[in-house]
């Protein structure tokens, strides 16, 4: 009996061992397959070098490309307030009609803002920084000049 009962334990010891054999094995090949070698590490290094510049160039790619596109709108914008503005003052001059010097103020402060527009547009592309702000800004007063224009053509029409 001490014989059955000292090969079972044999028998498990065995297991046992051969258990945590195979364990030992796995994760010693598990430890030397996730090592890199420096060359791989370097390797891995440079490529990740390489594509964050193709997405810094795709970036400013991009960013180019708005700015010109940005540009253009708004330069269109600008010349046609300069037109609604020189019809507005067209329509100041006609006989019979008398406006007093608040819409005189009106109109001349219509000019400085389109021409502060001009010159920020003009600014920005020779400094071109915090793209996001700029844009938001003059698309701002952009449309705080339209709005105002707006304003006096209708109150001109009355």
């Amino acid at each position: 009996m001490k014989s059955k009962i000292h090969e079972i334990q044999k028998s498990k010891l065995k297991r046992l061992i051969t258990k945590s054999i195979l364990i030992l094995a796995l994760i010693a090949g598990t430890i030397f397959t996730s090592c890199k070698s420096a060359q791989q590490k370097e390797a891995t290094a440079k490529q990740n070098v390489v594509n964050a510049n193709q997405d810094l160039k795709d970036t400013k790619i991009s960013n180019a490309n708005d700015w010109l596109t940005f540009k253009a709108e708004s330069q269109a914008k600008i010349v046609d307030n300069e037109q609604r503005i020189s019809k507005l003052k067209i329509e100041m001059k006609k006989p019979g009609k008398t406006f007093d010097d608040a819409y005189k103020k009106s109109i001349n402060d219509l000019v400085d803002k389109n021409s502060t527009l001009k010159t920020r547009i003009a600014d920005y592309e020779n400094n071109q920084n915090d793209w996001d702000t700029f844009k938001r800004e003059v698309d701002s007063d952009m449309e705080g000049l339209g709005k105002a224009l707006n304003d006096l053509t209708v109150n001109n029409k009355k």
